[in-house]
C-alpha cells in the first residue's frame, strides 16, 4: 500500500515538473468570434468567425484572452453606444468547430434566450486585432546578482 502511494506521488511529481517546464505559448492560427450582452438590455451582439494569429498556452487556453474581449467591449461602447456589456470570446484551431459553436449560440438566442435579440456584427464592422504575448514579470522578490566589473590592475 505504501509502495503504491509513493509510486503515485513520484509520478505526479514528474508530471508536474514536466508540465511546468513548458510555459511558453505557441503562435498559431485560430478561429474566434465574440459575444457581447448586457443583462439589463434586450440586445446582444455576436461577431462572425474570424481567422487570427494568436498565442495558445500549453494548456490550450488563449493567451491574452481578456484583451480580445476588451477589443469587443471597446467597439460596442465607442461605435454602438452600449456600456456595461459583458463580452466573451470563443475560439478553436478548427474553423468547422468554431462555426458549430457559433451556430449553437445563435440558436439559443433565436429561441428567445433571456428575451434577447441578437445583432450580427459583420467582419467589415468589427475585426479582432492580434495581441502580442508578454512574458509575466518575475516578482519573486529575489535580487539578481550584480555583474562584477573587471578590476583594474594597479601599476
Amino acid at each position: 500500500m505504501m509502495k503504491r502511494f509513493l509510486l503515485s506521488l513520484s509520478l505526479l511529481t514528474v508530471m508536474a515538473v514536466s508540465m511546468a517546464g513548458n510555459t511558453q505559448p505557441r503562435h498559431k492560427k485560430v478561429y474566434m468570434f465574440g459575444v457581447g450582452q448586457s443583462f439589463t438590455d434586450s440586445l446582444a451582439y455576436v461577431t462572425e468567425v474570424q481567422e487570427i494569429e494568436a498565442y495558445i498556452m500549453p494548456n490550450g487556453f488563449l493567451s491574452e484572452r481578456s484583451l480580445y474581449t476588451l477589443q469587443l467591449n471597446n467597439y460596442l461602447v465607442a461605435k454602438r453606444g452600449r456600456e456595461h456589456m459583458t463580452c466573451a470570446v470563443f475560439f478553436n484551431t478548427s474553423k468547422s468547430k468554431a462555426d458549430k459553436k457559433l451556430d449553437k449560440i445563435r440558436k439559443k438566442y433565436r429561441k428567445g434566450f433571456l428575451g434577447t435579440r441578437l445583432i450580427e456584427l459583420r467582419i467589415d464592422e468589427f475585426q479582432f486585432k492580434p495581441e502580442e504575448w508578454v512574458a509575466p514579470y518575475d516578482n519573486s522578490g529575489e535580487e539578481k546578482p550584480k555583474e562584477e566589473k573587471p578590476k583594474k590592475k594597479k601599476k
